[in-house]
Formats: C-alpha cells, sequence, structure tokens
C-alpha cells in the first residue's frame, strides 16, 4: 500500500478506536527502526503490564452518590504507522482504544521521541468542557541503541510521561426500572522510568522484545511492562542498510570468482596431471 492509503487506514482507526484517552509509554524499537525510511514503518506492538496495578477497586462516594471502579489494563495492543524525513519521524496510531500521535529526532544511534493521545470525534465534548489538557495522556523518551552485527541492535531508554486509569462511573438512582450505565472516564499519573530492548531483523520485518519499569510518582507504585513488537519496513532502505547490501553482494562476487579460480586451477592440475602420466606411457 502507498502512503496516501496508510494515512486514510489510520485516520479511519483512529476515529472509531477514540473511546479513551489513556495510554502508556509507545515502542521504542518503532520509532528507532523509522530511520531514513522515505514511505511508512508499521509497528505492532503486543505489552503485558504487571506489578502495584489498580484492578477492580470500588469505593462509594456519600457525598456526590456514585460509585466507582478502578480498572489498569493488563493488556494492550497498538499499532502505528511512522513516516520519516531524515532525522525527524512522525506517527500516528492507537494503543487499544486510544488514538495517538508520536513525533521526534530519531538517529541510528540516539532518539528523542514525544507522544500525546488525540481527541476522538465521537467523545471530544466530555473532555473539552473542562480544562483541554486535563484528560490527555502525554510523554517524552529518551533512547540510546548500539547496533550488533548485520542484525541485531540493543537499546535502552528512560520517559517520563503522563499514564492513564480507567475510570468507570455510575450514578446511583432509585425508584422503580432505574438503571445506572458506567460511563468511562480517566484517571491519570505521572511515571518516570527506563527499560532495555534487543531487535533482530529479518527478510522485511524486524522483531523486538521490550522490558519498561515505571515509577507511579502520584499513588507511589511500581509497574512493569514487556511488549513483544514487529516492525514492517515499507520504505526505502536506509543508507547505511544499503551500503550493507552493497557490501554484501560484493562479497558474494568476490567468493563467485574465487571459486571459479580455485575451479580452473583443479582442471588445470588435472591436465598436467593426465599429460604426465601420458609421456610416462610412451
Amino acid at each position: 500500500m502507498n502512503r496516501l492509503t496508510y494515512l486514510i487506514v489510520l485516520v479511519v482507526a483512529v476515529m472509531l478506536a477514540g473511546c479513551s484517552s489513556i495510554m502508556r509509554p509507545p515502542s521504542a524499537t518503532a520509532f528507532m527502526s523509522s530511520y531514513e525510511k522515505d514511505t511508512a514503518v508499521v509497528n505492532l506492538n503486543l505489552a503485558l503490564y504487571s506489578g502495584d496495578l489498580d484492578n477492580h477497586e470500588k469505593y462509594y462516594d456519600h457525598d456526590i452518590e456514585k460509585d466507582f471502579s478502578h480498572s489498569e489494563w493488563v493488556l494492550d495492543f497498538s499499532e502505528i504507522v511512522f513516516w520519516n524525513k531524515g532525522f525527524f519521524s512522525i506517527g500516528l496510531g492507537a494503543q487499544s482504544v486510544t488514538p495517538f500521535v508520536q513525533l521526534g529526532f530519531v538517529s541510528p544511534f540516539f532518539g528523542l521521541s514525544a507522544w500525546s493521545s488525540i481527541y476522538s470525534p465521537f467523545n471530544s465534548g466530555n473532555y473539552l468542557s473542562d480544562n483541554f489538557w486535563k484528560d490527555v495522556s502525554f510523554g517524552t523518551m529518551l533512547i540510546q541503541q548500539i547496533p550488533i552485527g548485520n542484525k541485531v541492535k540493543i537499546g535502552l531508554t528512560e520517559h517520563f510521561s503522563r499514564n492513564g486509569v480507567e475510570r468507570y462511573l455510575s450514578e446511583v438512582k432509585e425508584g422503580f426500572m432505574a438503571f445506572s450505565f458506567p460511563e468511562p472516564h480517566p484517571l491519570f499519573y505521572y511515571e518516570v522510568g527506563g527499560g532495555a530492548f534487543a531487535s533482530y531483523r529479518l527478510e522485511g520485518v524486524t522483531i523486538a522484545l521490550e522490558f519498561r519499569y515505571g515509577r507511579d510518582l502520584d499513588n507511589k507504585k511500581n509497574r512493569f511492562a514487556i511488549a513483544l513488537s514487529a516492525v514492517g519496513m515499507k520504505g526505502k532502505k536506509s543508507e547505511n542498510e544499503k551500503k550493507q547490501e552493497e557490501n554484501r553482494l560484493m562479497q558474494l562476487e568476490k567468493e563467485k570468482e574465487e571459486a571459479e579460480k580455485r575451479r580452473k586451477m583443479r582442471e588445470l592440475q588435472s591436465l598436467e596431471e593426465y599429460e604426465a602420466r601420458e609421456k610416462t606411457w610412451f
């Protein structure tokens, strides 16, 4: 698919997905893989969370007569498409049901990224009625990466972010046939942390494993994440990848020439041995 097709698909996904504004830090591997790709880099990411999670904790506020339930996601699935121009990349994606945008500086060894959740046209009215930034997830990440050979890369990350917990609010109604429908309202906290990742490049796709630790500064809790990523290269090859491909082809050509020389030498040696035997007979 071309660039316009990816953009249309993601815009539709963002409009349909925007049921929430909460998210956690996105994949570092996907962002770093976008360097020097002219069209698109597509990432699919599955993350598992653990630690001091706030799941299904309920309490009742007698003053406002509403029942609250906190629920922090244990799993999420993300997809994002990056477009790159030199040392700058911008991406549009969704983490579970949260659309977000990510951009920043990227190079083979160093990256600086920032992201923010996006208001969906279907639920923006819930958030614009008060403070615009009150219900937004955002953050920034510093990334260091070291290539090991042509296929393996390892790296470290440090991040500061505003993450969210989904809070469901239900009004307590009295009377016959009185129903209460829970509505999602995000509950946010600030997090600081770091992590590590390793990636391996296969033919046409890069597989990566990421680990991340985060410290919830508001609630004094520890959270961990482990994520599996698949990054598909849809753009042109970078200059470094081109050079590696040229060197590989040159090496193959050199090996082919050396093999041909050895074959000719063996044929010549066999011919000389044959002629020597013929002379002995006569």
